[in-house]
């Protein structure tokens, strides 16, 4: 070993110190990575075996892959035994021991690690040097071991960026989508409302909403239960969520109240929407087991700013309002302040 080389060893581990504490996704960290030990290490072949799951490799499993070809023959046997591997003569002779096929292989010399981080194997790094046999020195083998480390390392941050990203976006939609319709909850609701609200005032714009009731829904769930009072929701909630405009807001708000947010909607416009869904639920009759055909009607109130309030709160308060006259009319119907 020379002093050249290990200094050039120093700089290609800080060179690729660098590119890991970047934000580099991890695919292109991989690619700099190889490239720049294809670099240092002339006449070789790079290969990195990642195991996104960071399980380990079974018996079964790893005699299967030992048997498909030799890389990866190589690289389940690192990731078993957890240990590095360094053949710098008769490379043909170890395969064949370990009942690894070579495949294409013609390397003289190789030199391959784990990828560990706590404990759990994330892949493997391996070097083939296609032409030179003893090409590998006790620097090598640090050099390698420290990179192997430093790449578990980005592996298993990219799988827990990937999985917490994921639990983010399951939390996300349990907060804020209905679980049983699958439209927009009460506190989804309310953050559009407020944001509408302050775009309406702001700009000078209008912002009409309507609340909807399913009637006789209490009436309903006591007589037939639960489960068909959910269908009932469900199927009211798809057919309200078919005739609304891309631009309106549809909520559940209650146990058997619906909202719609219509941004930059005159009154008239909103009524207008509002008859359209009233009469596409009651065209639509839902069919229940035990019940057979059953027609359902809903009532709605709509309101509008600043025409009928110049507040939020006062808004909701009309909005309210409106719907009961609406009820207290006879139900299945649009009453609009």
């Amino acid at each position: 070993m020379t002093d050249s080389k290990e200094s050039s060893l120093l700089r290609i581990l800080i060179k690729i110190s660098k590119i890991t504490t970047r934000k580099y996704r991890l695919e292109k960290l991989l690619s700099s990575i190889k490239q720049e030990l294809k670099h240092h290490f002339q006449n070789t072949k790079v290969s990195v075996m990642i195991d996104r799951a960071g399980a380990p490799v079974e018996k079964e499993e790893l005699r299967k892959s030992v048997a498909a070809s030799g890389i990866h023959g190589l690289a389940a046997l690192i990731m078993k035994n957890k240990k590095k591997v360094v053949v710098n003569q008769d490379v043909a002779k170890f395969y064949k021991n370990y009942g690894i096929k070579t495949g294409r292989s013609a390397a003289k010399s190789i030199l391959g690690l784990p990828m560990l981080h706590q404990g759990t194997v994330y892949g493997a790094i391996i070097l083939e040097n296609m032409k030179t046999t003893n090409a590998y020195e006790r620097v090598d083998e640090s050099l390698m071991t420290v990179l192997a480390a430093h790449l578990a390392a980005e592996v298993a941050r990219d799988i827990s960026v990937q999985e917490n990203s994921q639990l983010t976006e399951e939390i996300r939609q349990l907060s804020l989508i209905d679980p049983l319709t699958g439209v927009a909850n009460r506190r989804y609701f309310d953050l559009v409302l407020d944001m509408e609200i302050r775009k309406a005032k702001g700009y000078a714009r209008q912002l009409s909403l309507a609340m909807i009731d399913v009637d006789r829904f209490r009436s309903l769930n006591a007589r037939f239960g639960s489960n068909a009072a959910d269908k009932l929701l469900v199927h009211v909630a798809q057919t309200l969520k078919k005739n609304v405009r891309d631009t309106d807001f549809l909520a559940r708000y209650g146990r058997e109240e619906f909202a719609i947010l219509f941004p930059e909607a005159s009154n008239e416009a909103a009524a207008n929407v509002a008859e359209r869904v009233r009469c596409a639920v009651e065209q639509a009759p839902i069919v229940l087991k035990g019940l057979g055909r059953k027609r359902v009607t809903i009532s709605l109130g709509v309101v509008t700013y600043p025409s009928s309030a110049e507040t939020l709160t006062v808004l909701l308060e009309q909005v309210g309002r409106a719907l009961a006259r609406a009820k207290q009319l006879g139900r299945n119907q649009v009453v609009a302040f």
